[in-house]
């Protein structure tokens, strides 16, 4: 009989996602859509990087000395600029990322980073990627070799404002992508940006970064 029903409410309204008006009437919340994608969201950003990553409180406290050139991109939907507001659903999909003052004879590594998304002590920060011996292209994201494997920036319902950024460090030496270091990194998702261009023997001060702000909230319900 349950079988039957399910069929009915199906063959009726065509999707199951869609909710009949009748069940509404019994449901104890009412649903309404959240956010939409409307078109492509730009930003301008008229603060360097120098400053805007001190404004935003994430120099001193996690980088010792910002990064003096921006990164450039975003997703599919959404540039990221720094410190721009971007709603959780246009970060679902991440497009590119480039570095045009970025030297061809170099190696760079890029770290992706949630600076609100661990709760121990300063300068620990959540961990979103590692990208190593990557070479200056059009899309950095593409072209070097995962360190650690990327996961969903969109930060947990009701924590609040998230801080997340990419920053660019340039290499000294060609580094091991499969060593046993970043399987721990890929696992713990915790790490301290200072202590691991030590340990990976990268140039202490990041050539490039930028970052950005959202938040996921509860929206378009109401109790009856």
């Amino acid at each position: 009989m349950r079988f039957l029903i399910i069929l009915f409410v199906v063959g009726s309204y065509g999707v199951l996602g869609d909710i009949p008006t009748s069940f509404k009437r019994v449901l104890p919340i009412v649903i309404q859509p959240c956010t939409c994608i409307t078109s492509y969201l730009k930003a301008k950003s008229n603060i360097s990087p120098p400053i805007a990553f001190k404004t935003f409180g994430i120099s001193p406290k996690y980088l010792p000395v910002p990064p003096k050139d921006k990164l450039e991109g975003g997703f599919v939907t959404a540039a990221v600029e720094l410190g721009n507001y971007i709603d959780p659903i246009r970060t679902i999909d991440p497009e590119s990322v480039s570095y045009p003052k970025g030297k061809d004879s170099a190696k760079y590594t890029l770290i992706m980073i949630d600076f609100d998304g661990h709760p121990g002590p300063e300068p620990n920060v959540h961990l979103i990627a590692i990208y190593v011996n990557v070479p200056n292209s059009n899309n950095l994201l593409a072209s070097g070799e995962v360190a650690v494997p990327f996961i969903s920036p969109v930060p947990s319902l009701g924590t609040g404002i998230h801080r997340i950024a990419g920053v660019l460090y340039e290499q000294n030496d060609r580094i091991d992508p499969d060593q046993i270091g970043f399987l721990k990194l890929a696992k713990s998702r915790v790490l301290q940006l200072e202590q691991f261009a030590k340990t990976y023997n990268l140039k202490p001060e990041p050539v490039a970064g930028a970052f950005y702000t959202t938040e996921l909230k509860s929206c378009g319900i109401s109790k009856h």
